[in-house]
């Protein structure tokens, strides 16, 4: 028997979880800084949960106009998300920033952040990782890659976003979100930024020159 042709609602339920790309010269100047902040040895690793040898402090003065941009665009894809284009938007500021110089056997446990939102980007994915990714056999997103989970499972449920990252991706999310890292062992070393912010006071308007899209997702 054929289904009713008849309209039906989806609605987004949940946390909401963007990942884009941040510009090539915005990508130069983090891994320059990333570098910086590594001989320097600003050691951050008892502000974080991660099993990671290298986690280092950076300069958030730098870039704060650089996330003031990021924080909003992810502000307007909260709007489309919820579909409340009245939602007064907010602003967000950059509290802590720090560099992960992540090696084989090196990992972040199931955690959540403080604040308001949370986000990484990644700046440089080693060709050894992408090969031994590309090669695992598994029902999740494999070595390396970064996983969202949130409510309780069941049938029709999806409690959980799987995504292997590319060079230049930031995931921006609500920082109550758990999330882990998975390991790797192959050699080499995957470096990415993650921070912290604060939300403030509410802005004017939001940028028009950002699309926003939806787009539907299997959790893996």
């Amino acid at each position: 028997m054929k289904p009713p042709n008849i309209p039906i609602h989806i609605f987004h339920w949940g946390p909401c979880v963007v990942r884009f790309k941040i510009s090539e010269q915005f990508h130069k100047d983090l891994l320059e800084q990333a570098y910086i902040s590594r001989s320097s040895n600003k050691d951050y690793r008892s502000n974080l949960a991660g099993h990671i040898r290298e986690e280092y402090a950076m300069d958030r003065k730098k870039f704060e106009v650089f996330f003031a941009s990021i924080f909003q665009v992810y502000q307007g894809a909260w709007r489309s998300f919820t579909g409340d284009m009245k939602d007064e938007p907010v602003k967000y500021l950059l509290k802590s920033l720090w560099v992960n110089f992540q090696k084989q056997y090196e990992y972040n446990p199931p955690h959540d952040h403080s604040e308001a939102l949370s986000f990484v980007i990644y700046l440089k994915i080693p060709e050894a990782l992408k090969k031994e990714n590309k090669e695992y056999i598994g029902t999740s997103r494999g070595p390396g890659s970064i996983m969202f989970t949130y409510g309780e499972g069941g049938r029709k449920f999806i409690t959980y976003q799987s995504h292997f990252p590319e060079e230049r991706d930031i995931f921006v999310f609500p920082a109550s979100l758990k999330h882990h890292v998975a390991p790797f062992v192959s050699p080499g070393e995957r470096i990415s930024v993650s921070g912290n912010a604060l939300d403030s006071i509410p802005l004017t308007e939001m940028p028009k020159d950002v699309k926003y899209e939806v787009v539907q997702t299997s959790g893996k």
